[in-house]
């Protein structure tokens, strides 16, 4: 499909505007959880962290309904106005459900209020149930926009809107707070950012009219792959660096989140970096395994598991390393005392990096039942380690989350090999 994105913008290096893409955005967040941090008090400060998480847990869902089937499903260009259909339908598509999940979590805060009648101490979960459901569709049309731009093979589309969501965020994060002091200013700054990266380059991208009956077909022809990735989210959530402050939350309440929240930020960035290789390798990994084989499909793996190590590696020990300093820096001090979790937490988003390659290749092999076999393991494990890690307080925490993310490698490294051994080209579904 053509665009007419301004040509300074145009390069052949996908991967180099993908990191760009990323970076914008990992740095946006740290300034912006930087900010936040400052000036709210910690349980506000929890509750934006717990709001994002809770973000990630239902974009979850719209990753395994949309966006996954979306960027591996082969398409062949067939002229401008059959690709704008075709984009179009999974556009509308991924706007429905980002707008089902919304819902959804708007009648859980709604329906926490009535059952905090009985249990007070829950009332603390309301604030971000509500700004999850705030945010959840602007944000998830940034994302669906983003991988759009990388399917038609436009990265610089995509770091041109990274540009435009950073820009957005941070001003939020910092003229906000000063009208609204609270939760809702914090979130609000992701809704601005998410509005603009999704809405600017829809003008240009220029969907068709909404046609349900074409929408739902995008659905249709992978309900069963989609289905059991969406049946693989429920378990992932319990330990995904993004969402597992859902859970310490849950279990130690709003001020033991913010502590995480404050750690991951400055982690975050690897994550940002494991995302950028991942827009570009996922793809990439699909048209290998169909123009090269099994063979094809291990050498791409091979290759993302190598520059992950190496990159994300050497920031995560930066970070590890400079970590007092770096609390100091970004928080003033207010969380200072948290340099020993914060390393443990870099070593477990490291872990969480190097599980990325492993999981590419059980999802273009169609294997979605044994990623959900490994992703319920780790569930479990995950769980067992928070509940016994609370006895202990955030380092115990800190320390369940790196035995998670630990025995999720084990797991997926057991079952890339069953799989790769039981493979053949014409296999469905593992």
């Amino acid at each position: 499909m053509a665009t007419n994105w301004p040509s300074i913008f145009r390069s052949s290096s996908g991967r180099v505007y993908s990191l760009a893409d990323q970076g914008l955005q990992g740095i946006a967040n740290i300034v912006a959880m930087s900010a936040l941090g400052r000036h709210l008090v910690p349980a506000q400060f929890g509750a934006v962290g717990v709001a994002i998480g809770i973000y990630y847990f239902v974009f979850g869902f719209h990753r395994s309904l949309v966006i996954i089937p979306y960027i591996t499903e082969h398409y062949d260009s067939l002229g401008a106005a059959a690709d704008r259909r075709y984009h179009s339908n999974w556009w509308w598509y991924g706007v429905c459900t980002s707008l089902i999940l919304s819902a959804i979590l708007g009648l859980l805060a709604l329906t926490l209020q009535f059952v905090c009648a009985w249990y007070p101490a829950w009332r603390w979960g309301i604030t971000p149930l509500a700004l999850g459901a705030l945010m959840t569709p602007p944000l998830v049309w940034a994302e669906h926009v983003r991988r759009w731009l990388y399917k038609i093979e436009r990265p610089d589309g995509a770091a041109l809107a990274a540009l435009i969501y950073a820009a957005l965020l941070v001003c939020g994060a910092i003229v906000l707070p000063r009208f609204q002091l609270d939760a809702l200013g914090g979130a609000l700054a992701w809704v601005a950012a998410g509005l603009g990266a999704s809405l600017i380059p829809l003008a240009v991208l220029r969907p068709g009219a909404f046609d349900s009956a074409a929408s739902l077909a995008c659905l249709a022809r992978h309900r069963a792959f989609a289905s059991w990735l969406a049946l693989n989210n429920l378990p992932y959530s319990f330990f995904s660096s993004a969402t597992v402050v859902v859970l310490i939350g849950m279990i130690n309440g709003p001020l033991a989140a913010a502590v995480f929240t404050a750690a991951r930020t400055l982690t975050n960035p690897a994550v940002s970096i494991m995302s950028a290789v991942d827009s570009i390798d996922k793809p990439r990994a699909a048209r290998a395994l169909a123009q090269q084989g099994e063979a094809g499909l291990r050498n791409s793996v091979h290759k993302t598991r190598m520059l992950l190590i190496a990159v994300t590696g050497a920031y995560l020990a930066l970070v590890a390393v400079l970590a007092p300093i770096l609390l100091d820096l970004v928080y003033h001090g207010k969380y200072a005392d948290i340099s020993a979790e914060m390393r443990l937490i870099a070593l477990s988003i490291f872990l969480f990096c190097l599980n990325q390659p492993s999981e590419t290749l059980l999802i273009v092999l169609r294997a979605s039942r044994t990623l959900f076999v490994t992703r319920t393991l780790t569930a479990a494990v995950t769980i067992a380690a928070l509940a016994l890690g609370s006895r202990h307080g955030t380092m115990g925490m800190a320390v369940a989350v790196v035995a998670a993310q630990a025995a999720n490698l084990l797991f997926l490294a057991i079952a890339e090999f069953i799989v790769e051994r039981r493979h053949r080209p014409s296999a469905g579904l593992a």
